[in-house]
């Protein structure tokens, strides 16, 4: 025992804090930069999406520079910033330092969207027969979070009315987003090559046992089906699975010509394409699906295999949100339920009027990403010389004008340019960009949110008061005889139990000094009945 406690492995995990780092992931494509000017690329600008682990430690720990690595930390370098959190890129290079860097970009950019709590959708591309787009859908839905490839399969194999209750959306089923295989569409003529010549040409042999195995396991399911039409029992006994295996194995080239020569008709709805598809686990195809009847199911296997959206390269979700959807309420501390909820400030990135070229939408930052404005060019907008000039004490009243924000910037506005808007849904592409969809805000939400909601309460006391000029309406409900309104009560009240200065009290409200004075005139002419002088006054008599 003291052995292993004292054996090196056991001393180099005893004094190792960070044992190991996960394996980053490969940078993101960006677009090279424009000789034009119309693109412009940045070498420090924020990458799409954090590719190393981000590494925090202890304030104790972090005022000696310990981050738990092979050699402390300069102090020096992470000591003034408001959120200290690095990613290492080299633990040890031949300079024998750490090559690190901060990672608070991404780090406050998952924060903010934590707080602003966006539901992450999957949206699917428009088909190339119809046209039509389909439903959003939480990406955390059982229909779509999956990367067994047998939670397709089973799915293929329930019958129709089944598949109905078992799946969201029964046209496409379950599917995965998580494949072994790649992208085929997405591959260039030169990776498509070497991709062939050295990985596919090796595993022929391999390819064929699959074959052979599916083959064999496609006749043992049509005779089982036809014993049951039959009414002879279901599972075929061991004596003919053996012969159906013999018969396969000696008969292989003569099934495999059939399937090459139903592919030259079919081409991708072909039972080979299906094989092929299931053996190298290629993603963008449907697995397992043995009926192609229905001309919706044909038409998605056709759109996934030509489609020009690959699968994402993280999990759809990507650990930015856990919301399956926004249909709830945000509850006020104060004002209780909200119709709306809590708008967010937006910082507008590009105006609808630059110096260069003019923008049908504006180009608004949220929580770090950058989304495009949901109005264009074609509302009207406020002319900027009929407003009056900024000032520190009136800006917040001129980010609730948001045609005249966004129109064009104005560098003497304090903090720059900002609207309010409502985040509604976020959905990853492929190359793991953020497409974050937005709406203006509402002007009762953003009252509220600036706790400035005196101006709502008068306009409704003087449209829906009783005596306000703006009520529009004859007789009062319940005075006359009218649709929509009942006739008067005229049953009769029933009396109050409640007697002396506390009924005079409770006929209109009274401020303190006045209610002081009325109990004290009550008291000095109020007599009650029954009292004990009267009482006593009878009975000497």
């Amino acid at each position: 025992m003291s052995k292993s406690l004292h054996s090196p492995t056991a001393r180099l995990l005893q004094s190792s804090r960070l044992f190991s780092l996960p394996r980053p992931l490969p940078p993101p494509i960006l677009e090279s930069p424009s000789a034009s000017g119309a693109y412009k690329a940045s070498e420090t600008a924020t990458l799409p999406y954090p590719t190393h682990q981000a590494i925090a430690t202890p304030a104790s720990s972090h005022f000696r520079g310990d981050w738990g690595l092979k050699r402390p930390i300069p102090r020096k370098t992470t000591a003034r910033s408001t959120t200290p959190v690095i990613r290492v890129r080299a633990q040890d290079n031949t300079q024998h330092i750490t090559d690190f860097e901060s990672a608070a970009d991404h780090v406050l950019t998952e924060a903010k969207w934590r707080q602003m709590g966006i539901p992450l959708i999957n949206k699917d591309g428009r088909t190339n027969y119809s046209g039509n787009r389909g439903t959003p859908q939480s990406v955390y839905d059982d229909n779509l979070d999956n990367t067994d490839p047998d939670a397709t399969r089973f799915d293929a194999q329930l019958p129709s009315g089944r598949q109905n209750l078992s799946s969201a959306n029964a046209e496409t089923g379950n599917q995965r987003w998580k494949f072994a295989g790649p992208w085929l569409a997405g591959m260039e003529e030169g990776e498509f090559e070497d991709y062939v010549s050295d990985k596919l040409s090796k595993r022929k042999a391999e390819f064929k046992k699959f074959l052979a195995k599916r083959i064999l396991e496609k006749r043992i399911r049509d005779e089982e089906r036809v014993n049951r039409e039959r009414g002879q029992g279901g599972a075929l006994p061991a004596k003919r699975v053996e012969q159906l295996r013999q018969y396969v194995e000696e008969n292989y080239d003569s099934e495999e010509k059939k399937l090459r020569d139903d592919h030259i008709h079919q081409h991708l709805g072909s039972a080979l394409t299906a094989a092929i598809c299931d053996f190298l686990d290629l993603p963008g195809v449907e697995m397992g699906r043995q009926n192609f009847a229905h001309s919706a199911l044909l038409q998605n296997q056709l759109n996934s295999l030509t489609s020009t959206q690959g699968p994402p390269s993280t999990h759809p979700g990507a650990g930015l949100s856990y919301i399956r959807t926004n249909a709830f309420m945000e509850n006020h501390p104060y004002w209780g339920p909200q119709a709306h909820r809590a708008p967010v400030k937006a910082r507008v990135m590009t105006p609808r009027t630059s110096a260069t070229f003019n923008n049908h939408y504006a180009l608004l930052g949220i929580g770090g990403v950058v989304a495009r404005d949901p109005i264009g060019t074609g509302v009207n907008v406020d002319s900027r010389a009929a407003v009056p000039e900024y000032n520190e004490n009136e800006k917040e009243e001129h980010y609730a004008n948001p045609d005249r924000m966004v129109t064009a910037l104005d560098e003497n506005l304090p903090g720059g340019n900002k609207i309010w808007v409502h985040p509604q849904s976020a959905h990853i592409n492929e190359a793991g960009f953020i497409d974050l969809e937005i709406s203006r805000g509402d002007k009762e939400a953003i009252a509220v949110k600036r706790n400035k909601v005196q101006h709502i309460h008068d306009a409704r006391s003087q449209s829906f008061g009783a005596t306000g000029s703006g009520y529009v309406g004859g007789a009062r409900p319940g005075q006359e005889p009218n649709y929509g309104s009942s006739l008067p009560d005229m049953r009769r009240r029933r009396t109050s139990g409640v007697e002396g200065f506390d009924r005079e009290m409770g006929r209109s409200p009274l401020d303190q000094a006045q209610a002081t004075e009325r109990i004290r005139r009550l008291m000095d002419g109020y007599t009650p009945k029954n009292s004990p002088s009267d009482s006593s006054k009878s009975s000497v008599e």
